[in-house]
């Protein structure tokens, strides 16, 4: 069985088209979050185009957590989609307000709704304007929760339309001989959600959380999109422009506490015989537990790993990097707004000794994949790089 995955130019956000099947006429496809609008724009929605002309559908569309990088796009599918349907989504996974509170009966105030439509004018983050995309107007309507709503799209039902974390279900069936095993999130990585939604409307002296509008689904979203923590990542020891791979690896690791890439969507793809680690922007420390209960024995090895967090060194660890390898691993960015992969998440992965040869590929050509493409340490450690950057954008299993 062939199966594909599109990395799409999603410049430093993620956007993945993973399709299987037995054969040309019976494909399965899954999209893992959907980058830029420009993303969406420019690559796309043209195969999503091609795959509905084959009376193909999108099993799953899987939003792994609220973040403008992985989410843009989708608002700019479900618009087009919801104004004339060009595609079947069959299920969408995203975590959002009405996932994390029980709907309150009751009509909200005056004062509850102006401060929830003023969250709601600032609309998305427009940073990324820089990189030649247009950004998300600030109108009511136009979060992926109420496009969800207006398109009438069955979201989160596999979990009972609760929200999608582990405790709710481990294993979800995509065909008979293809599964997804939830690595995250949990119900305690949820709850750090809520209290960074809390966190955020005490700064408008907004004094309660909860309500049964769908006015807090828009400004659950949209707040969440602006007010991403700053990660509380120790100084590094070393020099960036460090020229050994020692000192990379002297790197203590300080795992990212980031609310919104805690309630990652993580999960194992099996096709078959196939396993394929994507791990969104999610904590290794939660990747680590689940991943024992999925394999309690010995280190996993996949037939890719999505390196999680665009190769940020605040989301892995020793104990994940013990736990997991493989002789693909995929790691999406373009290196513009964070420096990202850091070049010493790239060192721990490829100094681990295997009795096999590791292929790292990268999206873009970024100056840290640069920076390991030198023949000595690609002989030595046996790997090497490979780049998804012209079309077809795609990796095959």
């Amino acid at each position: 069985m062939s199966i594909t995955i599109k990395c799409y130019p999603a410049k430093n956000g993620d956007c993945f088209l993973i399709s299987f099947g037995e054969n040309e006429e019976e494909k399965k496809h899954l999209l893992i979050d959907c980058g830029y609008v420009d993303t969406f724009q420019k690559y796309l929605n043209n195969d999503l185009i091609q795959i509905a002309k084959c009376g193909e559908t999108l099993e799953k569309l899987i939003l792994t957590h609220i973040d403008a990088d992985h989410i843009q796009g989708t608002i700019r599918l479900l618009k087009d989609n919801n104004a004339e349907r060009f595609i079947t989504i069959k299920e969408v996974w995203h975590n959002t307000y009405r996932h994390l509170y029980e709907q309150k009966e009751g009509e909200i105030d005056i004062k509850q709704e102006r401060m929830l439509q003023q969250i709601i004018r600032r609309g998305y983050t427009q940073n990324e304007s820089k990189q030649g995309e247009k950004g998300i107007s600030a109108e009511q309507g136009t979060t992926v929760g109420a496009l969800l709503l207006q398109g009438k799209y069955s979201w989160n039902s596999d979990f009972d339309n609760q929200a999608v974390c582990i405790e709710k279900k481990s294993t979800v069936s995509l065909t008979s001989n293809a599964s997804i095993y939830l690595l995250s999130p949990d119900k305690q990585k949820l709850e750090k959600l809520k209290n960074l939604w809390t966190d955020e409307l005490k700064k408008y002296d907004f004094n309660f959380s909860s309500g049964n509008s769908q006015l807090y689904d828009d400004a659950f979203e949209m707040l969440l999109s602006w007010e991403k923590e700053k990660a509380k990542i120790a100084p590094k020891q070393i020099s960036a422009t460090a020229e050994t791979l020692e000192e990379l690896l002297k790197t203590p690791f300080h795992e990212d506490d980031t609310s919104t890439n805690g309630s990652s969507i993580a999960f194992v793809l099996q096709v078959q015989n196939k396993k394929m680690l994507f791990l969104a922007d999610a904590h290794p420390s939660l990747i680590v537990h689940s991943l024992n209960e999925y394999q309690k024995e010995g280190t996993i090895v996949f037939d890719l790993i999505k390196v999680s967090h665009h190769g940020s060194f605040g989301n892995i660890s020793r104990e994940l990097l013990n736990k997991i390898d493989s002789e693909s691993y995929l790691i999406s960015t373009n290196g513009q707004k964070h420096g990202h992969p850091d070049k010493d998440t790239i060192a721990h992965i490829i100094t681990r000794k295997a009795d096999f040869h590791r292929k790292l590929y990268f999206n873009y050509i970024t100056a840290n994949s640069k920076y390991f493409d030198r023949e000595d340490w690609k002989g030595k450690y046996n790997y090497s790089i490979h780049y998804l950057d012209q079309q077809p954008y795609t990796l095959i299993l």
